[in-house]
């Protein structure tokens, strides 16, 4: 009997520690699908969600830091052009500091609509030796030398969005600014026929400017900004086709600052 007893207290213990097993396995114990990023609807839905949660959040960081740099580049444009050495180095020390963390941030994990562009380590390579190219000749007070150092940033940021299939407002103006030096090169060397065979393109290119989509900075300001060029590019081409030589040169020149108060408000570049 004492025998019997041993054995059925053995098989009741048994069962008790395989229930306890059982129970914990079915579920009704401590949950920890949350911790494992998986629900009832799917074994990857919540961690898919978080995902992408943390993709919206970097996007929005890489985006304010872009506008910041740009930001700053407009602003050393427009210093340096206009010979304030205490605003250019400042916009100058920003941007720098700004495309120096672009690149510790994103050189190898870039955001995904620049993921599939295999340049992209080397523009920022190159838009941060522009930066500090300039920064440099603003320290030997050369402040002609650094506007002029800031200008191919316009060039390097332009054919990244080519190659991205990205179509900003900035692109456009960039591509207008190009032209238009080229107009004002041959106005300074009385050169009105090769200005008159460009004003078609002129007109062109800054009817699309004028019809790419308004930009977030845009104010009470914009269009009559945009007309101001248009009225110039008209005003250059009679000027030009008079032959009228000082006249084109001078007309060409209020076309660049024309040009450059529609730059500098609204332009976007660095994005």
């Amino acid at each position: 009997m004492k025998k019997r007893t041993a054995i059925s207290v053995l098989l009741t213990l048994a069962l008790i520690i395989f229930g306890a097993g059982c129970v914990s396995d079915s579920g009704n114990g401590e949950d920890t699908s949350a911790e494992e990023g998986v629900d009832e609807e799917g074994p990857e839905t919540q961690g898919t969600v978080e995902e992408g949660e943390a993709g919206d959040a970097e996007d929005a960081e890489f985006k304010a830091l872009m506008q910041s740099a740009n930001a700053n580049y407009v602003k050393a444009l427009v210093s340096t052009s206009k010979k304030d050495y205490n605003a250019s180095a400042t916009a100058l020390e920003g941007l720098v500091s700004d495309l120096e963390e672009v690149k510790a941030v994103y050189v190898e994990n870039p955001p995904a609509v620049y993921a599939a562009d295999e340049k992209w380590p080397e523009t920022l390579d190159e838009a941060l030796a522009i930066a500090v190219s300039s920064q440099e000749y603003l320290l030997e007070n050369d402040i002609g030398a650094a506007h002029e150092a800031l200008e191919p940033m316009r060039d390097i940021f332009f054919e990244l969005h080519q190659r991205n299939g990205i179509n900003l407002m900035g692109d456009r103006l960039t591509s207008f600014h190009t032209l238009m030096e080229i107009a004002i090169e041959d106005a300074n060397k009385n050169d009105t026929a090769a200005v008159v065979a460009l004003i078609p393109e002129l007109e062109a290119q800054w009817e699309g400017v004028s019809n790419a989509e308004t930009p977030e900075s845009a104010d009470e300001n914009y269009e009559a900004s945009l007309d101001a060029v248009e009225l110039k590019i008209h005003e250059l081409e009679t000027a030009a086709t008079l032959k009228d030589e000082e006249e084109t040169k001078k007309v060409a020149e209020e076309m660049r600052q024309a040009f450059a108060q529609v730059f500098a408000k609204y332009g976007v570049v660095i994005a």
